[in-house]
C-alpha cells in the first residue's frame, strides 16, 4: 500500500499545480451562490410583481379595489382580446352577468395573472353571496356548512425550504462531483500519456493495481473537495436568502447530512474509476475530453428527471439504478427528515457494485501494454 500512498500524494500535488482543476473548483464556489441569488431574486420579483389587466365594460362595485390589492393593475382598452396578445397580461370584458377572460397560456405572466384573477373572483363571489344572505336575514354560515380546520403536521415554511433544497442539492452534489474530478482524471491518465510520464510510472516495480488505487484515491478526494466547496458556498448563500413571503432562512434537515456524505463518497469513487478508465483509452487530453463528455450528460439525466417530477414515488426497483437512486434517497432525507433503511441499503449496494465494476474496468485498461506506446 506504500506505492498507492506515494502515487496518491503525487497526484494531489499535480492537481494543486493544475490551474484547470483549481479554476473549476473556484468557479463552482462562485457560481453556486450566484445562481441561487438570481433564483431568489426572480422568485421574489414574481411573487410581488404587478400584472396589467386590460378591461372593457363596467367593473362590479368593489372588485377594482380587490384586484389592485393583489397586484393586478387595471387598464381600460377597446378590445381586451387583442390587447391580451401583447399589450397587457390579461384581457377582461365585463358584461352583464358575465366576465369574459382572454389570455395567452404560453406567457408565464398571463398564467400568473389568471390564477390571481380566479382567486379574487372566487373571494368576491363568496363575499357578495354572504352580503345578500345577510341583507335577507339569513345566516351566511349556510354557505359553508362544514368548516375545514387545517392542522399542518410540520412547518409550512420548513416544508417550502425542504422542497427548495430537494430540488437543487442533489443536482449540485452530483454535478460538482462529476465535473470536479474530470480534469484531474484526464490529466492523470490521458495527460500523463501525452506528456510521456505515464511510462516511467508503469515501469516501476509497484503493482499497477496499487498505482491505480493511488490515482483513483486522489481523484476521489478532488471530486469530494469540489462538491464540498460548492455545497458549502451554497449554504453560506442560503443564510442570506429567504423564501418569498418568509423571513426565515433555508436550513438542511439533520438526517440528510450523513446520507449526503455517504452517497457523495460512493458516487465520487464510481465517477473517479469511470473517468480514469475513459481517460486511459485516450492518447491525449483533448481526446479524453471527447470520451468523458457524454458521461456528463448520461449522469445528469436521472437527476434532471427528478427535478421535473417532484412527486415521483418509486418502488424499490428504482433504487437499483445508479445516480437515480442517490437522488431519490437524498430527496427523501431532505423532504421527510427520515431515511428508509431498505432504500438506502439497496442504493448503497448498487453504487458499491457500480464502483467495483468501474474499478475492475479501469484496472483492466490500466494493465494494457498499449499504455507504454504512444
Amino acid at each position: 500500500m506504500n506505492a498507492a500512498w506515494i502515487v496518491f500524494q503525487k497526484e494531489l500535488m499535480e492537481v494543486l499545480r493544475d490551474r484547470r482543476t483549481m479554476m473549476a473548483i473556484g468557479l463552482a464556489a462562485l457560481a453556486t451562490p450566484l445562481v441561487l441569488f438570481v433564483i431568489s431574486e426572480v422568485s421574489t420579483q414574481t411573487a410581488t410583481q404587478t400584472y396589467t389587466v386590460g378591461y372593457s365594460g363596467e367593473i362590479p362595485t368593489g372588485l377594482a379595489i380587490l384586484l389592485q390589492a393583489t397586484g393586478l393593475k387595471l387598464k381600460a382598452v377597446a378590445d381586451p382580446a387583442a390587447a391580451a396578445v401583447k399589450q397587457v397580461d390579461l384581457g377582461v370584458a365585463f358584461l352583464p352577468g358575465e366576465i369574459d377572460e382572454y389570455y395567452d397560456p404560453t406567457r408565464q405572466s398571463a398564467q400568473i395573472a389568471d390564477v390571481r384573477l380566479q382567486t379574487i373572483l372566487g373571494q368576491y363571489d363568496a363575499a357578495q353571496a354572504a352580503a345578500a344572505l345577510k341583507n335577507s336575514g339569513i345566516d351566511p354560515g349556510i354557505l359553508t356548512p362544514i368548516k375545514l380546520v387545517g392542522h399542518p403536521l410540520s412547518s409550512p415554511v420548513q416544508a417550502a425550504s425542504n422542497a427548495f433544497l430537494s430540488f437543487f442539492l442533489p443536482y449540485i452534489l452530483i454535478t460538482m462531483i462529476l465535473t470536479g474530478g474530470f480534469s484531474a482524471a484526464l490529466d492523470s491518465s490521458a495527460g500523463e500519456r501525452e506528456r510521456r510520464t505515464l511510462e516511467s510510472l508503469l515501469l516501476t516495480p509497484a503493482p499497477r493495481s496499487r498505482l491505480l488505487l493511488g490515482k483513483i484515491g486522489a481523484i476521489t478526494v478532488v471530486s469530494l473537495a469540489a462538491a464540498v466547496v460548492a455545497i458549502g458556498s451554497m449554504f453560506v448563500a442560503l443564510t442570506q436568502i429567504s423564501l418569498p413571503g418568509s423571513s426565515s432562512h433555508i436550513t438542511l434537515s439533520p438526517a440528510a447530512v450523513p446520507v449526503m456524505v455517504w452517497l457523495a463518497l460512493l458516487i465520487a469513487f464510481s465517477f473517479s474509476s469511470v473517468s480514469l478508465a475513459l481517460g486511459t483509452l485516450a492518447k491525449n487530453f483533448r481526446q479524453g475530453q471527447a470520451y468523458v463528455t457524454p458521461l456528463y450528460f448520461i449522469t445528469i439525466l436521472p437527476a434532471s428527471i427528478i427535478l421535473f417530477i417532484p412527486d415521483f414515488n418509486p418502488n424499490l426497483a428504482y433504487y437499483l439504478i445508479p445516480i437515480l437512486n442517490a437522488v431519490l434517497v437524498l430527496r427523501d432525507a431532505i423532504v421527510h427528515n427520515s431515511v428508509s433503511w431498505m432504500a438506502l441499503t439497496v442504493t448503497s449496494l448498487s453504487l458499491l457494485a457500480t464502483g467495483a465494476l468501474s474499478w475492475f474496468a479501469a484496472l483492466r485498461l490500466f494493465t494494457r501494454e498499449a499504455l507504454l506506446t504512444k
